[in-house]
């Protein structure tokens, strides 16, 4: 008998698991809610619980990630593109204003002697300035086109 009780009470036990019961007092303070009554005129109330657990549809993000990643690094090889291109301008512009002030050198009234010299020596700058005008812009060139490779790759 005494198995049969215990038994009994573990079985509800068990079944009540799901509920919680809590209790609405209303005092001078104000309400409360509580695991346990505060006095005789405490409101009883349960919350029931279901082992139902909703979920959203499975869905399976990688193509959206995948494509968000491909749009974001398109956009940053887009951006360098355009960064490099105004480095090539800037070049171009850097080159015109050193053989501009080479030019403004022969100018200035001198001598027939000074001024072969001057040109002599304006001729080697200018020629310096080309060289590395050229090798930059190769340089920029390049890594231009490795880009649009990239580029090339994500489209």
């Amino acid at each position: 008998m005494l198995r049969l009780i215990y038994c009994s009470l573990l079985f509800t036990s068990f079944c009540t698991l799901g509920d919680t019961t809590y209790y609405k007092c209303v005092t001078e303070n104000g309400t409360t809610f509580s695991q346990f009554p505060c006095d005789d005129k405490a409101t009883t109330y349960k919350v029931s619980t279901t082992g139902n657990q909703y979920s959203g549809p499975k869905v399976n993000y990688t193509k959206q990630l995948n494509e968000l990643e491909r749009e974001r690094l398109l956009t940053g090889l887009e951006a360098e593109v355009r960064s490099n291109n105004h480095k090539l301008a800037i070049l171009d512009r850097e080159k015109q204003r050193a053989e501009y002030k080479q030019q403004e050198r022969l100018n200035h009234i001198l001598a027939d002697d000074d001024k072969k010299r001057i040109t002599k020596d304006i001729t080697k700058k200018l020629k310096v300035i080309n060289q590395s005008y050229k090798k930059d812009v190769a340089t920029i060139t390049k890594h231009i086109k490795k880009l649009e490779k990239k580029i090339a790759q994500y489209q």
